[in-house]
């Protein structure tokens, strides 16, 4: 489960990131959010890969769902994933519709 939870946020994200929903962020946000994304993306201790994990999710909080570019896929896709980390994000899906 925890596997399949890793992948729903590291989609998740790399699509809102492709959607500009992180736009809105410092440089340096931007900078860790894509190191986090990347290190996910390879084999890794599991300590750094939860580290890693944390990391991005506090960032996926941070999304701007509210932007042009941001799709109803998209919006499902976090919230799927917020979910998986019992992230109450309903609220914030339903003011995005």
């Amino acid at each position: 489960m925890k596997t399949q939870s890793r992948t729903l946020l590291v989609d998740a994200a790399g699509r809102l990131l492709q959607q500009h929903a992180f736009d809105h962020l410092p440089d340096e946000q931007l900078i860790r959010m894509n190191h986090c994304l990347r290190q996910l993306g390879q084999l890794m201790e599991p300590a750094d890969m939860q580290t890693a994990e944390a990391e991005l999710l506090r960032y996926c909080r941070l999304a701007n769902l509210y932007v042009d570019t941001a799709t109803p896929q998209a919006w499902q896709q976090w919230y799927r994933a917020m979910s998986c980390y019992g992230e109450l994000a309903m609220p914030l899906l339903e003011e995005a519709e």
